[in-house]
């Protein structure tokens, strides 16, 4: 199984499953609560995960493929189909995070290139809550960020001292009580259809404030969580009060499980948001095992002026 969308499902004009999920949920809203839109969106059955498992590990259960932990690729062409014929219009989507790491940025300009594409006249910011407050820590949430990657031991204390459920509650309370007003104005003045937070420490009181815009208006705004850490995630990541956590593998399936105690109707296993160009290649190469496929990685290797009868490893790193 790969928590991955699987590239063969994306072609040059589709987006990836992250994106299917977020937007239809987005749009199916805003035909509920909106009387101008014509957004028609059908249900991606996927955002309602059955509690029915298969696979126990670390006491926590994880989702099995037969019940929709993981679609196949031809349900996801076939749904990110279905939503581009049934598209309405242009949306506001405010995307919630902070330059601590490229990770964050890139999850939510890939989402937002998707609603542009399929969504035209879409407007979407990306908002960081904490470093305009001017309150301490909060506001040394970008430089403390810089600091302690470049001091690995204290980030590693810092992750580990935090990453438990004592620290989510002063946390939570703390920054409620001194940072709900000026985070529910900043969120309010954007005036969004949906919220959609790709940083650990913007779901409480962003999602709290949402909630209080959304009852003045009298209109229900979405409130969403893309997780965009792969392999392990901090405890701020899982909050039970958004409407639905998007988180790419099945370790942080079991982990919004056991630390957010998130029930499976909030859980959606998308994979990763990933930039529309990496679509765009996976199209062309097909099957990479297939003759077309070894012509066109050859072709590649030419055109970057690599030998192509060469072995190579291509070696990444991330942070």
């Amino acid at each position: 199984q790969t928590a991955f969308v699987p590239a063969s499902s994306s072609s040059s004009s589709q987006p990836s499953g992250a994106f299917a999920y977020v937007a239809s949920a987005a749009a199916e809203n805003r035909e509920a609560t909106t009387s101008t839109t014509t957004t028609t969106t059908a249900s991606l059955s996927a955002a309602t995960l059955s509690s029915e498992v298969e696979i126990e590990a670390d006491g926590v259960a994880a989702p099995s493929d037969a019940e929709e932990g993981i679609r196949t690729p031809e349900e996801i062409k076939a749904a990110i189909e279905e939503l581009s014929e049934k598209k309405g219009g242009p949306l506001r989507v405010l995307f919630l995070s902070a330059d601590t790491g490229g990770g964050h940025r890139a999850s939510a300009e890939s989402l937002a290139a998707s609603f542009l594409k399929h969504y035209p006249g879409t407007e979407y910011e990306l908002l960081d809550v904490w470093s305009p407050t001017g309150i301490f820590p909060y506001r040394t949430l970008v430089p403390a960020y810089k600091h302690m990657s470049a001091h690995p031991a204290q980030w590693r204390i810092f992750y580990h001292l935090s990453n438990n459920l004592a620290y989510e509650l002063c946390y939570d309370f703390h920054s409620r009580l001194t940072c709900e007003k000026q985070t529910r104005k900043r969120i309010e003045a954007f005036r969004p259809d949906v919220v959609v937070s790709v940083h650990p420490t913007m779901n409480n009181v962003p999602m709290v404030s949402t909630r209080k815009i959304s009852k003045k208006l009298g209109k229900k705004i979405p409130f969403f969580t893309v997780v965009t850490d792969f392999g392990s995630a901090h405890t701020t990541w899982f909050q039970r009060g958004v409407d639905r956590v998007y988180v790419p593998s099945e370790r942080l399936w079991k982990l919004a499980k056991k630390r957010g105690r998130l029930p499976d109707s909030k859980l959606v296993m998308s994979g990763l948001p990933i930039r529309h160009d990496f679509a765009v290649q996976a199209e062309m190469l097909g099957d990479r095992t297939s003759q077309s496929g070894s012509e066109y990685q050859r072709s590649v290797r030419e055109g970057l002026g690599v030998d192509p009868d060469r072995r190579m490893v291509l070696v990444l790193g991330g942070g």
